[in-house]
């Protein structure tokens, strides 16, 4: 995982110029997926694409990129780093943040875009997408961008609520939530999937398309020695030691699902967290653990 800067945007006399910003840890939100390949549309339905800008000038902007997950018609999960960073600066203002749904293109022609409001589309749906505005976005009330080892950040989990319901169609559709019983899901070994719009190289730029990658589960005890003072409880590892395999999460893939099988359908294990000592992309990916945060999920969508 690599956390390079945002791609900055500055608008001169109708001149376009991409520079970029590299100040390290609080561009964190924009890790991209390693050493994966291309899916297509209506594999993940869940998927989202997040898309925030924050303005700072009156013709220069920063675009944030992260990814999320639809777990019912109107709400998504994803990481709360995305809109708030280590030095409490706030990107989190809900009108100017966008959620594509059904995207597999990183950018998508607008006539290939339809807002929700249309309720019916054609009989192309297989090639649309649906940009989404953003009702609310609700950041875990306990989340924290340190600890003593600044390797992770603590309950990095946000839930974003659409401002209308996600289209019923077979390219969007929520993913199962786990079971609260089940405590060994995920278990040890697993293979699973995560997913996103990543660089394809280390210091790569965005892929322009959806990428999927494989990963296992890491042991407890290894996923500890990693990453020291980790709560097991809340998060686990997945992933390679990427100086032998390169295949990983890197910058725009926070916030995105890993999904793992649970009997006969797959189900939504992990969230892709954020943190300093993953710049390398030395180590596996951190995750949230999502059964250890349903009650605060089901509280908040209630």
């Amino acid at each position: 995982m690599l956390f390079k800067g945002f791609s900055f945007v500055a608008l001169f006399g109708g001149l376009m110029l991409l520079s970029s910003l590299s100040t390290g840890t609080p561009h964190s939100r924009q890790k991209r997926t390693i050493g994966g390949q291309v899916f297509p549309r209506g594999k993940w339905p869940s998927l989202v694409l997040l898309k925030g800008k924050v303005v700072f000038e009156r013709n220069r902007y920063m675009t944030i990129t992260c990814g999320g997950v639809l777990i019912n018609r109107q709400w998504i999960l994803t990481a709360a780093h995305c809109f708030k960073d280590q030095s409490g600066v706030d990107f989190g203002e809900a009108q100017n943040w966008k959620a594509s749904l059904g995207a597999v293109d990183y950018s998508t022609p607008d006539h290939n875009k339809l807002p929700n409001e249309m309720g019916c589309t054609d009989g192309n749906d297989e090639l649309r997408e649906w940009e989404l505005d953003i009702d609310k976005i609700v950041l875990h009330s306990r989340w924290s961008p340190i600890n003593n080892t600044k390797s992770f950040f603590k309950n990095d989990i946000a839930l974003i609520k659409l401002s209308r319901p996600a289209p019923d169609v077979y390219t969007v559709q929520p993913i199962a939530l786990p079971s609260w019983t089940n405590k060994n899901f995920p278990y040890e070994g697993q293979m699973c999937t995560t997913m996103g719009w990543g660089c394809t190289t280390p210091g790569g730029e965005v892929s322009p398309r959806a990428m999927e990658i494989q990963v296992p589960i890491i042991s407890t005890r290894s996923c500890a020695n990693m990453f020291r003072g980790i709560s097991l409880k809340k998060n686990f590892c997945a992933g390679y030691d990427s100086y032998t395999i390169e295949r990983t999460t890197c910058k725009g893939d926070s916030g995105g699902p890993l999904l793992c099988t649970s009997g006969s359908q797959y189900t939504l294990a992990g969230i892709v967290q954020g943190g300093e000592t993953t710049y390398f992309g030395s180590k596996p990916t951190i995750f949230a653990r999502v059964q250890h945060y349903l009650p605060w999920i089901h509280s908040v969508i209630a």
